[in-house]
């Protein structure tokens, strides 16, 4: 068993969650930072696994919870999971989780998720183990420094707490404050048997007089008796007057109760038919305003149907007279569009003429420039300092232009090849226009085609329009018959439901539902729904089935299982199952060839498989004729019995009975339920062939509706196709003139380019003429003449080329702006010819057909709508005569009721005055019959006195009461009080007796407890005492250590150590009072105390002294918090070396430790390395052992450094 994960979240500066693990079974060490949460980390563990944080109050658990930036912390907890593979703890898991958390309002435990008290934790951690006595399995900080400030006297004190006499110490307080207690009963039971002995003294005076008083009493008490059974006597005689009368008027009462059932029986119908009556004629009259409402809007409809022809017609004329002004507007553009290209046909030579005088003036002025460009080379070559220096800037030059030159070529073929792409696109768009033009044509005929589609799919559509209108009005009738049909299947439903318990209703109303949806098989449903019988039977049926009548009846136990489950999960009431399979009913021995009465059973008609639940329910019950001969055979076979009336007897005696109204019978109102169902299932499936013969019209119409718009929409892309045919055109025009624009400018760059060209090859040779002159610094006399000459000339050449420039320039402005209107004027013809065309594709010829087509199908639905108005108008008269009929039926009806319930309540009150006269004559029998049970049991003296008369016994009565005043003061409880307190007595010396053997019994029990833990004390004492030598040895080699115990009588060793006092209980107990310490640091050193020891010493001894504690009783695992802050490194080593041979345990089993320490000898000596950071807020990350060391060494060096500068 070890500590496999620990869990932290909210708990002091773990302010998230951060878990820990899994950790190793061996040895853990946990290192962190000054401040970064180590020490918080054991806290955590000690908050769960200790009691160092038991009954706190609000403000200490808010100081657990974090305090740090963000939102308040008001919950935390800690949860440590264990490894319990071992199974040490007591749980059959293999995984335990303890959790605790905590909260400004709470503190709770959990294990594995289950809330318990912090007492079941205890109790499971002391069965693995960690005992409350010794809490030295987690050694916190300052633990260390505590025990080595430990007296003797404390020491002693650890001592006990180690060897458990604690235990001893509570059950010698608990013994003797029990002695105290029967003390102080002893003394109370001697002062109460005094107090007796002194009563009763008194009382045995008392009991002659009492004896004499009770010898008149009995004779008081026997006359008494005698005058109440004369009185019960009479009252009885009247009892059963009383009784013969109120059979007799109850025969009447029955005969009009019968009469009065039938009248309202037939009230009831006669009120149904007025009801239905008059919801039919509410139907007939809605149905009729629903007909005026659509006959109305048919007329509208058909008003507005013409008015949309007409429309047709008005915008038929007035698109002819736009079609002829789009034509006129079309020819007078063709004729300004011939006009404008001869224009531009004319003027393109002036043009061409202007470009090449333009191109002869460029190639003369470059001609000129290029010997000029010579001259003043050679004029500027002063500037360079020899030949070569020249050379090489002419072949710079030479190499920018010959790349200019290159690029000018790459320039031109490009624009060459861009000029055969163009006309090959200007080729492709004049085909793509003549295909263009040729599918409209195609188009066109598609259009007419579809027209006609379309007007034949919506002279279809009418009809079946007109075919669903008639069905559904059909179906609206069967509709409105089901819904009055449904609403008294609900009203009965509703009846039913009232009678029957809610919890039923609900589990039988979610079992059909739960049933159906999951498919569940052998579910039969309530009892009631699976049997019939006459309607002569219905009552005896009924009050025999009673509530079962709705128990559930399943296959078998697993069906009533599985619904029993589905009933608790979703708590919707409950239920008795009938499992058939398991059903064993028991049947009576029922008379035989009796003619007054049968097996209820037999009456009922049911399929076999039902059998024995209704045997279960009904097989025990006699079905009688009347409550008389029920009477009979329930005496005489022992047998439940029920009347045709239903008046019920059960075989033990009870009896029920009574008027039952039969109109509320459950069985015939789930009959008439059953009818009303299969009534509206009928029209429900009329209403579905309807529906089914709609919907496949639906679909027709669907279908004709699809193709109308599938032809609507084929007409529509036509007619998108032409007009993106139009358009296409039209792009293509514009691209073609787009391409002649490009096309042009191409030829613009090939001529600029050709010029660039010619002018860098003279450039080119200029500077190679240049490079094969001679090198010289100044013009000759000729060159100078020729450069003036040349320089006019150039001057002059420019001027010339700027000129004709403009003027080419000039030109071509013309020859676009002329252009440009060509094109806009073709745009506006084609665009007025597209106009034409969708102004002919949506003249509405078609549809003015299509809407004619309706309107004559709104003038037909109108007519149609007329008619069934006038058929509900004469409907409407007839309801209303039914109505007249049956209100004149039921008021006679009623007031044949009124006479006959007066009948039966004149019989009702007079039953009610016998009814009270009895109840009266009861209530006198009630207080006789008390009074005789007050009188007690018959007096001897009775039968003297049974047959004398009232007078007689009243006299006799009177004379023994006068007698009795003489003793009115006589102790009438003095024989009682006598025996009482006689009783009591003897119960006292019983008490006295046993608190005797009880203080006997405590005060042995206490002289035990004491040798107890005198042996318990001396025990533990030589355990800690040997191990603490073994321990303390392995920590000190050469070493050596013991520990002595000091009692009362013993020398003292230490002047200055503190040491008990006081007596022990008796002579062989012996008195402790501390523990003192001998140790020698070295084989052969001086001996030493605790006082005369450093402070590293003395943790080496106090740590010799946990360990010692811990090998008395070993734990699965220790938690060690800074254990070896004030050891020398030597014994640092060996405490790890210690650990490091305590974790292989006893070669079984291992044990785990969790350190932390700020030395590196603990740190190298763990098999698992663990980090606490903190940035905000604490966190626990594995590390490897560099990690922990250099934390380590940071830590000592930032505590060297302010121990520097203190």
């Amino acid at each position: 068993m070890h500590i496999k994960f620990v869990r932290i979240h909210g708990f002091k500066s773990y302010r998230e969650k951060t878990t820990c693990g899994p950790l190793s079974p061996l040895h853990n060490s946990v290192v962190g930072y000054n401040g970064s949460g180590k020490s918080n980390f054991f806290a955590a563990l000690r908050f769960v696994l200790s009691d160092s944080y038991s009954n706190m109050r609000p403000e200490e658990r808010a100081k657990l919870l974090n305090e740090g930036a963000g939102a308040t912390v008001v919950n935390a907890f800690v949860e440590i999971v264990f490894d319990n593979s071992d199974h040490r703890l007591d749980n059959e898991k293999d995984e335990v989780t303890i959790k605790r958390g905590i909260g400004l309002k709470k503190d709770e435990y959990f294990i594995d998720g289950k809330h318990v008290t912090k007492q079941d934790i205890s109790n499971m951690l002391e069965t693995a183990g960690f005992s409350k006595s010794n809490p030295y399995y987690i050694v916190e900080q300052g633990k260390v420094t505590k025990i080595t400030e430990m007296s003797d006297k404390l020491r002693l004190e650890l001592l006990k707490e180690v060897a458990g006499t604690n235990v001893y110490e509570e059950k010698k307080e608990e013994s003797q404050k029990i002695m105290k207690e029967s003390d102080a009963k002893m003394a109370e039971i001697i002062k109460n048997m005094n107090m007796i002995e002194s009563r009763l003294a008194k009382l045995d005076k008392e009991k002659e007089e009492l004896t004499q008083y009770y010898s008149l009493d009995k004779e008081r008490r026997s006359l008494h008796h005698a005058l109440l059974s004369q009185k019960i006597r009479g009252l009885h005689e009247d009892l059963t007057g009383i009784e013969r009368e109120k059979s007799e008027l109850k025969v009447d009462t029955a005969e009009n109760d019968s009469q009065q059932q039938v009248l309202e029986a037939k009230k009831q119908e006669l009120e149904n038919q007025l009801n239905a009556v008059v919801k039919d004629l509410q139907r007939v009259e809605r149905e009729r305003e629903e007909l005026v409402k659509e006959e109305g809007d048919r007329f509208k409809d058909e008003y507005n149907q013409q008015e949309k022809v007409n429309q047709l017609v008005k915008s038929l004329n007035v698109s002819q007279k736009q079609l002829q002004g789009k034509a006129q507007q079309i020819q007078r553009l063709q004729q300004e569009i011939t006009g404008a290209r001869q224009h531009i046909h004319g003027f393109e030579p002036t043009l061409e003429a202007a470009k090449r005088e333009a191109e002869v003036i460029t190639s003369r002025f470059n001609e000129a420039d290029r010997q000029l460009e010579v001259l003043l080379s050679i004029q500027s070559s002063s500037q360079y300092a020899n030949k070569a220096e020249r050379d090489k800037y002419l072949q710079n030059e030479m190499k920018t232009f010959e790349r200019t030159l290159s690029a000018r070529k790459a320039e031109s073929k490009k624009a060459e090849e861009d000029k055969q792409r163009i006309k090959d696109s200007i080729k492709k768009a004049e085909e793509t226009i003549a295909q263009l033009k040729q599918g409209m044509e195609n188009r066109k005929k598609q259009r007419e085609m579809s027209a006609q589609n379309q007007k034949n799919f919506e002279a279809k559509r009418i009809d079946i329009t007109k075919e669903i209108k008639e069905l559904q009005y059909q179906q609206s009738q069967i509709t409105k018959n089901r819904e009055l049909a449904a609403g008294e299947c609900e009203r009965t439903l509703h009846k039913i439901q009232g009678a029957v318990n809610q919890s039923a209703t609900r589990a039988l109303k979610f079992l059909d539902k739960f049933v159906r949806d999951n498919n569940i098989k052998g579910y039969y449903g309530p009892l009631i729904d699976l049997f019939d019988c006459n309607d002569r039977y219905t009552q005896a049926v009924e009050q025999s089935g009673g509530g079962r009548l709705h128990n559930a009846v399943v296959e078998d136990e697993n069906v009533a299982s599985k619904l029993v489950s589905a009933l608790h999960q979703s708590k919707q009431g409950r239920m008795q199952f009938l499992p058939i399979k398991k059903l064993r009913p028991e049947i009576p021995r029922f008379p035989e060839d009796a003619s007054n009465a049968q097996p209820l059973i037999s009456c009922m008609k049911f399929e076999d498989k039902f059998k024995p639940a209704m045997l279960e329910v009904f097989g025990k019950t006699l079905l009688c004729e009347n409550i008389e001969v029920a009477s009979t055979y329930r005496k005489s076979h022992s047998v439940a019995c029920v009347t045709i009336d239903g008046d019920k007897l059960a075989k033990k005696g009870s009896m029920r009975g009574g008027y039952l109204d039969t109109n509320q019978s459950k069985i015939k109102l789930n009959k008439q339920l059953k009818e009303l169902t299969g009534k509206v299932q009928t029209m429900q499936n009329d209403e579905g062939q309807i529906a089914q013969k709609i919907q496949e019209l639906r679909q027709q119409e669907t279908k004709i509706i699809s193709d109308l718009h599938k032809a609507q929409t084929d007409s529509h892309a036509v007619q998108q196709a032409s007009t993106t045919d139009n358009r296409r055109i039209e792009n293509e025009n514009g691209r073609i003139a787009q391409d002649k624009e490009d096309l042009t400018a191409k030829e613009d760059i090939l001529r600029k380019n050709a010029v660039d060209m010619a002018e860098l090859e003279h450039r080119l040779m200029a500077l190679q003429d240049q490079l094969a002159s001679p090198f010289s610094d100044s013009l000759t006399p000729e060159q100078e003449a020729k450069m003036k000459t040349l320089t006019e000339q150039h001057t002059l050449l420019q001027k010339e080329r700027q000129a004709q420039s403009y003027k080419a320039s000039d030109l071509e402005r013309q020859k676009k702006a002329m252009e440009n209107s060509l094109n806009n004027k073709i745009s506006q013809a084609a665009e007025l010819q597209q106009e034409m065309d969708s102004m002919q594709d949506q003249s509405g010829d078609q549809d003015l057909e299509v809407e004619q087509l309706r309107l004559q199908s709104a003038k037909q639905s109108a007519k149609q709508c007329t008619e069934q108005k006038e058929a509900k108008d004469v409907e409407k008269n007839e309801v209303k005569a039914q109505k007249d009929r049956v209100e004149v039926e039921l008021k006679a009806t009623k007031t044949q009721l009124r006479r006959q319930g007066a009948e039966v309540e004149g019989a009702r009150k007079k039953l009610d005055q016998l009814m009270d006269k009895k109840n009266r004559f009861m209530s006198e029998m009630d207080s006789a019959q008390a009074q005789l049970r007050e009188l007690g049991s018959l007096p001897e003296a009775f039968d003297k006195y049974k047959d004398r008369s009232q007078k007689q016994l009243h006299d006799e009565l009177h004379r023994v009461t006068e007698k009795l005043k003489t003793f009115k003061d006589v102790n009438k409880k003095a024989l009682d009080q006598f025996n009482q307190f006689t009783e009591q007595r003897e119960k006292f010396r019983e008490r006295k007796e046993e608190l005797e053997k009880g203080a006997d019994s405590i005060r042995e029990l206490i002289r035990k407890l004491d040798e107890k833990k005198d042996d318990a004390i001396q025990t533990t004492f030589r355990m800690v005492s040997k191990n603490f030598a073994d321990v303390f040895e392995q920590i000190v080699p050469g070493g050596s250590g013991e520990l002595i115990m000091k009692t009362s009588d013993a020398p003292r060793e230490d002047a200055d150590e503190d040491a008990g006092n006081g007596a022990g209980p008796s002579r062989s107990i012996r008195h402790y009072v501390g523990v003192s310490v001998k140790v020698r640091f070295a084989a052969g050193g001086e001996v030493h105390v605790m006082r005369s020891l450093s402070g590293g010493q003395k943790s080496v001894v106090a740590l010799a002294i946990i360990f010692a504690i811990q090998k008395c009783d070993p734990a699965p695992f220790y938690l060690f918090d800074e254990v070896d802050a004030n050891l020398d490194p030597m014994y640092r080593g060996a405490v790890a070396n210690m650990i490091s041979k305590q974790k292989q345990g006893d070669g079984e089993s291992t044990v785990q430790f969790i350190t932390s320490s700020f030395q590196p000898e603990l740190v190298q000596a763990a098999d698992k390395h663990w980090l606490v950071t903190h940035s905000g807020m604490s966190r626990m990350v594995v590390g490897t052992l560099e990690d922990q060391l250099d934390i380590v060494r940071k830590n000592q060096q930032t505590a060297a450094e302010q121990q520097a500068l203190q």
